[in-house]
């Protein structure tokens, strides 16, 4: 690898770039080629360069767009960039050149002594830079090396908070902390070159006396809890242990000695022990306080859902009959979670017990997603839930407590989130021939959680602040119990978050295998609130068929519909028009649905008056991690094939 310094030059030419580095030969120099400006811009990304001489006119990008990108990166920011160019001559490209980063533009033909000085001042001052950083940097280090040792050695004994001291080989006292002082009321003077007899009263050298005898025996820690007389006043107990100093030959040549006052926690041993009766006291007190509302609460609620059973004996037409089904879901659901919150004490106590019965999966999950979408609908969210190919259909387990927990983390999503949505996966997190644990993820767009907010979740009676009560409610045991369920099904719990970056709530839970039939991969997707306006979409699809499906269904809806057959042509349609949503296939050739994304993002960022498109990943690329990565790469949202009306109708809820 060359030592040297790196020089860029940039040109569409290579005769171009043959004679400028002609012009370099005098200079202990390794110029680097780049034959466009996007070339260049790579080659920034591998390379410290000390100077960098660009052409103005080339195809794709020009020199004036290629230093306008170069000074957005931080690499590049400060690098030297002189324009070469023939074609430009005139003052006002001279002062583009300028604006757009350059520090100087030469026009052409060159005038090789004016390009060799200029190069020769910009490698001087490149030098010198390297020379100064390295300057800096070793005195840097030097500093906070004696800087660390300094303080190592001034302050080690004085920052033990402990009564310290130590002694050399010889059994006669060699110093002492602050702490040591103020606790016998002794100087440091006062104490070096004396015994422990000159020191202290009889009984306590003798003590003393005693372990240090121990620790030259064993040369091991030795330690005893010791009552000792105050100056005289008051006797306390220290904790006391006495460490040996050894040295490289492993013989004693001193020892340290630290003391701690426990006296407060031996008296409060007592009232500690008496603390933990009140506490249980008031545990059995607020358990049966618990239960006794659980049964004036199960009461009414016994009442409602029975009453909806007889109503739904009735005449009724298909659509009451749905609505007194979700009814009838919600109470069931509502009574089981009453039944475990108000009666907390058998919560606390581990007396729930799961069943162990086979249930359709698939179907309770509708069944919770059905549940909760109209709390979504009325919030102008989405929700959806995606389970995986492999997922058995039916499994052994308890489907009650099962939906119980996805309930609680679904819920909790959707009342933290005030945009977006909700987004639920179920995939295998391990599996053996007789069974299976499930990962079941709950994906918000909400505001997030801080690092000390994330500490109070899965504790009972805890929220992240009074606020939250005060504003949504709830008793702050949901998630307890969702944990508790979940490490009786042999699981775990957590979350990851970030303020304003949104949640992901998941747990895993341990089933049988029953004789289960795999599912094909579902997505639910309840339809949102109508999309009463006239929507100009851009759809990016190479594939003919989905795109006339697409097609089909966005302009049965009345939108217009303009196409693009790969992500290159999307990107061109997208910065030279203004649609409101952009639904965007990933794999297509020339350039994929992620590339247009990155592209598109970047042109926003120079024409921020354009605004920001919302683009939907419309995609068969359904594995675990997919609409994390789509929504990382600058996507809004996620589609995936094969879809539905209700589907599309859902996503364009995010049109802009």
């Amino acid at each position: 690898m060359s030592n040297r310094t790196k020089v860029l030059i940039v040109d569409d030419k290579v005769e171009n770039l043959i004679a400028l580095e002609r012009l370099m030969v005098e200079f202990n120099i390794e110029p680097i080629r780049a034959l466009s400006g996007n070339e260049a811009l790579q080659l920034t990304l591998y390379n410290d360069f000390a100077i960098a001489l660009i052409d103005v006119q080339m195809p794709d990008m020009d020199g004036f767009e290629t230093v306008s990108l170069m000074r957005q990166n931080e690499s590049t920011r400060y690098l030297p960039i002189i324009f070469v160019s023939a074609i430009y001559r005139e003052d006002f490209h001279v002062i583009k050149g300028l604006e757009s980063g350059a520090v100087d533009f030469i026009t052409k033909p060159i005038n090789p002594d004016i390009l060799k000085g200029k190069i020769r001042i910009f490698l001087e001052l490149h030098d010198q830079k390297l020379k100064l950083e390295s300057e800096i940097s070793e005195r840097i280090r030097v500093q906070k090396s004696l800087e660390q040792s300094n303080y190592l050695l001034n302050t080690l004994l004085q920052s033990i908070p402990d009564i310290a001291f130590y002694k050399i080989n010889t059994g006669v006292f060699s110093g002492c902390n602050k702490s040591f002082e103020l606790f016998f009321g002794l100087q440091e003077n006062q104490i070096s070159g004396k015994s422990n007899e000159e020191i202290f009263s009889s009984g306590l050298a003798a003590d003393l006396g005693k372990l240090e005898v121990e620790l030259r025996n064993s040369l091991k820690t030795v330690e005893k809890e010791l009552w000792v007389e105050v100056q005289g006043k008051k006797k306390v107990l220290l904790d006391y242990r006495i460490n040996p100093i050894s040295n490289q030959a492993g013989e004693l040549t001193g020892m340290i000695g630290i003391a701690r006052d426990i006296t407060e926690r031996h008296n409060d041993k007592e009232a500690l022990r008496k603390a933990k009766d009140d506490a249980d006291t008031a545990n059995m007190a607020k358990s049966m306080f618990l239960a006794n509302m659980s049964h004036e609460i199960r009461t009414p609620m016994n009442g409602i859902i029975g009453m909806t059973d007889i109503l739904m004996e009735t005449e009724l037409n298909p659509e009451q009959v749905d609505f007194l089904q979700i009814i009838k879901l919600s109470g069931d659901n509502l009574l089981a979670i009453i039944n475990d919150i108000l009666d907390f004490s058998k919560v606390e106590s581990g007396k729930i017990s799961l069943e162990k019965i086979d249930f359709n999966l698939e179907e309770k999950i509708n069944e919770t997603i059905k549940l909760l979408n109209f709390q979504a609908q009325k919030k102008g969210l989405y929700l959806r839930c995606k389970i995986q190919s492999d997922v058995p259909s039916v499994v052994v387990g308890d489907p009650l407590r099962t939906k119980q927990i996805l309930i609680n983390l679904i819920n909790n999503a959707l009342k933290f989130t005030s945009e977006g949505g909700v987004y639920s996966e179920v995939s295998i997190f391990e599996q053996s021939s007789t069974k299976v644990k499930l990962m079941f993820r709950v994906v918000d767009t909400g505001p997030g959680i801080s690092e000390e907010g994330r500490s109070k979740l899965f504790k009972s009676f805890s929220q992240l602040d009074a606020s939250v009560t005060r504003k949504f409610g709830g008793t702050g045991l949901g998630l307890t119990i969702a944990k508790r369920l979940v490490e009786l099904m042999h699981g775990e719990i957590g979350v990851e978050s970030e303020v304003d970056k949104g949640s992901t709530f998941w747990f895993t839970a341990e089933f049988d295998r029953s004789s289960s039939i795999k599912n094909d991969s579902v997505i639910f997707t309840p339809e949102h609130i109508s999309q009463n306006r006239k929507l100009k979409v851009l759809l990016a699809e190479d594939n003919p068929v989905n795109q006339r499906v697409a097609l089909y269904y966005l302009t049965k809806m009345g939108h217009n519909v303009d196409i693009a057959e790969n992500g290159k042509e999307a990107t061109t349609l997208a910065t030279a028009n203004t649609y409101n949503i952009l639904l965007m296939d990933i794999q297509m050739p020339v350039m994929s649905g992620i590339e247009a994304t990155i592209a598109i993002r970047k042109w926003e960022k120079i024409e921020p008056e354009h605004g920001h498109l919302p683009i939907i990943a419309m995609t068969a690329d359904a594995l675990k991690g997919d609409m994390e990565y789509f929504l990382q790469e600058g996507m809004n949202g996620y589609i995936s094939k094969p879809f539905k009306m209700s589907d599309l109708e859902s996503i364009l809820s995010l049109a802009r």
